[in-house]
């Protein structure tokens, strides 16, 4: 019998409370940046058209929503799977469910028996034989753990991906070091692991979405206003 999907059970409230506080926050920053935007935008135009001006400001204003509720929902899921990840070990638990998946019966005997037969093929898999196992696997934990509401489907949904990926890459070095995938030692490595080093990737991959919004929208924002001078002053 398979165990069941991590559940966050108990904890959606304050993984909710993390993503709201993080969208919100998120959204208000924007919206501020928005408003000061759209006026030094407004005050570019003024003097050349006030109708044009007006219209620049607005449409700086609503990007800078717009980029916040998209950012801002990015930010909800990307800070609750790290609090997840950090405070209830839900990568731990997932790896475990996975390699159950994988495994089969043969994951429920101990290190110190790994001397029978089947566990020794499990020891030396093919790079593609581990990729196909991790894939079939993942697919039934998806099925297990489409439940619960927004947040939590969000949440398990990259929580699984993320701890696909890792696998994949893990079984990538051990097939290169040691010509074959020996799933025991990885689910052990990973185990101990996951969860600290998923919650670097997420995190490192929410910067850089944030640079980008902190660099692009201003410089969308002067490229708009600039082209709007220019045809207005070609205008005169």
């Amino acid at each position: 019998m398979y165990a069941a999907a991590p559940s966050l059970g108990g904890s959606v409230t304050s993984l909710a409370w993390v993503a709201l506080r993080s969208f919100g926050g998120t959204l208000l920053v924007l919206t501020l940046a928005g408003g000061g935007l759209a006026g030094w935008s407004y005050f570019c135009l003024r003097e050349q058209s006030g109708f044009y001006g007006a219209l620049a400001a607005a449409v700086a204003f609503g990007e800078s929503v717009a980029i916040g509720f998209l950012l801002g929902a990015k930010r909800a899921v990307v800070m609750a799977l790290a609090h997840a990840l950090g405070t209830l070990r839900l990568g731990r638990s997932m790896v475990q469910l996975v390699f159950e998946r994988m495994l089969g019966g043969a994951g429920q005997a101990g290190f110190g028996e790994r001397g029978g037969r089947v566990a020794r093929g499990l020891e030396r898999l093919p790079l593609a034989q581990a990729d196909e196992l991790l894939s079939n696997a993942v697919r039934a934990v998806t099925g297990d753990a489409e439940q619960g509401g927004w947040v939590q489907r969000k949440i398990q949904a990259r929580l699984l991906e993320a701890v696909r990926t890792y696998t994949l890459a893990r079984f990538r070095e051990e097939g290169a070091r040691q010509g074959g995938i020996d799933l025991f030692k990885v689910q052990a490595e990973l185990e101990q692991m996951v969860d600290e080093a998923l919650v670097q990737k997420v995190r490192g991959g929410l910067r850089l979405w944030t640079v980008l919004v902190v660099v692009g929208l201003p410089l969308v924002v002067a490229v708009q206003t600039s082209v709007l001078l220019l045809l207005l002053h070609s205008r005169g």
